[in-house]
């Protein structure tokens, strides 16, 4: 960690504060997405190729949850205060339900899981599995307590399925609701370079990811907050 936090500390000082997408923006991004892919991704696949069914699906899919929260505050720049109370900043949140199933009812992953679109082209939230559900009976209970709850239970993808290119990772089959976590890997890996890419747009939509996205690498790396650098204030 020690070498990563260098590199970010180098490069937050020659952002100069400018939010167009260049050369050193490219460089942050790379500093996330290596730390991202040998911290988890990569972790996960080791797994993954052991191809050992002796219920690793567990630690698989702890991990996993780690990487969903952990977009899911990159993109809002928020950063967790387990001692958050009435009148810290804005950015800080105390309870990670809101912040993780507003994820799971906006991500594009998530389409046709936790959301999906009805014949007028709007949102239908909860669509077809309820994200609170899937927060408090897979997310909380795998951190609290080392299972899943309520008829949540994780699998191996069926045999002869294309694990890198079928995006259907929930399903109710034979009365359970299954998630197969070979499936979610991939697609998350999918939407990690997604994130990035939409980091790299140069338009106003990056330019927001980007202090988000800032604020939040120095938190990361420890970075006592400074409102000399804009994407703290």
């Amino acid at each position: 960690m020690e070498d990563e936090k260098i590199a970010w500390t180098n490069v937050r000082m020659r952002l100069d504060q400018s939010y167009g997408y260049d050369e050193i923006w490219e460089e942050a991004i790379q500093i996330f997405n290596n730390r991202l892919r040998k911290k988890f991704f990569s972790p996960i696949q080791i797994i993954i190729n052991d191809r050992s069914k002796n219920g690793e699906g567990f630690a698989i899919m702890t991990v996993q949850c780690a990487i969903i929260e952990t977009l899911a505050a990159f993109r809002k720049g928020m950063i967790f205060n387990h001692n958050n109370r009435n009148g810290n900043p804005a950015y800080e949140y105390k309870s990670s339900r809101k912040i993780f199933t507003e994820f799971l009812l906006s991500a594009s992953i998530f389409k046709d899981h936790f959301w999906s679109l009805d014949i007028t082209g709007a949102m239908v939230p909860n669509n077809p599995f309820n994200s609170i559900d899937f927060y408090s009976d897979v997310r909380c209970a795998l951190m609290h307590e080392a299972r899943t709850k309520n008829n949540w239970h994780i699998n191996l993808s069926p045999k002869k399925t294309d694990s890198k290119n079928e995006s259907k990772f929930i399903v109710t089959k034979n009365g359970k609701i299954k998630i197969y976590r070979t499936l979610l890997h991939y697609r998350l890996l999918n939407y990690f370079m997604e994130y990035q890419n939409e980091l790299r747009q140069n338009n106003q939509d990056g330019e927001i990811l980007r202090k988000y996205f800032a604020r939040k690498m120095d938190s990361l790396f420890e970075v006592v907050p400074d409102v000399n650098f804009d994407w703290w204030n």
